[in-house]
């Protein structure tokens, strides 16, 4: 394992409704399976526990789902017990998701007393038309609402989850929305390309009814965003992410750093994944096997070799806009990064979709603006 640093990741699978685009694991439930799901989670928790001996608690981040569809008081069940075992200081992350239309006003204040420190508010986009062709429950002012309120919580470190490439949304369109959140200046902003999932009601719809963008005008709104957010003082730092950044504080989101770092990570819940040590595993997806029996059946359970891992290695860490430093590559595998991977790093120099950067140590490895754009198919060539 390296180092001691070790994150949590909490899924909460409830929703008030699913989104037409959503294929992530979760469902609309009773009070009785909530409850329910929250008790295994504990018992999940307490069966790992022998995971945290001696671990620095760096981040934890409860995701659904919309956790903020449950009540607070389960929320500080889970972060109380993951306390008991491992402890939580003022320099742990503690991320929340929650979507308008889920957060009556209490609630904020509820997670402040809890010790959660940043919040996730999935926006998608700030017109109404959009929003309901997403199949969301709440409309803008529904968000600044929401918004208003965490801010005035005390969080200081807000994220916004706006979409592109969805239905009825053009160049305009998604400007107005880049004004409109940019204009908050929450701390964080995720922007994702939308993707039409196998299994979701827009796959069963099909993609040539869904008024969606072209494939052209979808990379056009892709480098709006970029360019927008770049202008409004958001730093990219990996293919979807933006953050405020100077010489008092670095907004980037430690969770997600930690996945790409190739970081260990715990997952609780359904469907969650987790790395410890060259381990990767995930439960399973079914709610109900998993509350009968927490934590003890998986979907994967892999121990990874050298090679997968260095693979890894390679294309999470490609995901962020400053690369991987190739001596950080020589110390976790023993090795020079160029005696495996230079005949490809070469190619996509050439290819004017990665370039090397820096000297001696800090020499690093990164995607060119036009190797994001195209990250899939780069990246694939490293899983060879």
């Amino acid at each position: 394992m390296k180092g001691s640093e070790i994150s949590v990741y909490v899924h909460i699978p409830f929703c008030v409704r699913k989104c037409l685009y959503c294929d992530f694991n979760s469902a609309v439930q009773p009070d009785y399976i909530i409850d329910s799901y929250i008790n295994a989670l504990l018992t999940e928790l307490d069966l790992k526990r022998e995971a945290f001996v001696s671990r620095q608690l760096v981040s934890v981040y409860i995701g659904g789902g919309t956790p903020s569809s449950i009540p607070p008081s389960y929320i500080r069940l889970i972060l109380e017990r993951i306390s008991s075992y491992i402890p939580i200081n003022d320099d742990t992350e503690i991320t929340i998701e929650i979507n308008p239309g889920t957060t009556v006003d209490h609630k904020i204040g509820d997670y402040v007393a809890c010790g959660i420190n940043r919040i996730s508010i999935g926006l998608q986009s700030a017109d109404d038309e959009e929003l309901k062709a997403l199949g969301r429950i709440h409309d803008f002012e529904t968000f600044l609402h929401t918004y208003d309120v965490v801010s005035n919580a005390g969080i200081d470190n807000i994220n916004v989850d706006i979409m592109t490439s969805i239905p009825h949304q053009n160049k305009e369109s998604l400007v107005s929305t880049l004004k409109k959140v940019t204009g908050l200046k929450p701390q964080h902003i995720s922007a994702y390309s939308l993707i039409i999932e196998p299994g979701t009601p827009f796959y069963q719809r099909g993609a040539v009814n869904l008024d969606l963008p072209s494939e052209d005008e979808s990379l056009e709104m892709d480098r709006k965003t970029r360019e927008f957010l770049d202008a409004a003082g958001y730093k990219r730092y990996e293919i979807s992410n933006y953050a405020k950044k100077d010489e008092k504080r670095d907004f980037r989101c430690l969770h997600n750093l930690r996945y790409w770092d190739r970081g260990d990570y715990l997952g609780f819940g359904v469907s969650a994944a987790s790395l410890y040590g060259n381990r990767r595993f995930t439960n399973i997806a079914d709610i109900g096997p998993y509350i009968t029996s927490p934590g003890r059946q998986v979907s994967e359970d892999l121990l990874l070799s050298p090679d997968d891992a260095a693979a890894e290695f390679m294309f999470l860490g490609l995901r962020k806009t400053d690369g991987i430093r190739l001596l950080d590559f020589k110390e976790e595998f023993g090795t020079d990064i160029k005696r495996i991977y230079g005949h490809i790093m070469k190619k996509q120099v050439e290819k004017e979709l990665a370039m090397f950067s820096g000297e001696g140590d800090e020499e690093r490895f990164m995607l060119t603006d036009r190797g994001l754009e195209v990250s899939n198919i780069v990246m694939s060539e490293f899983l060879r």
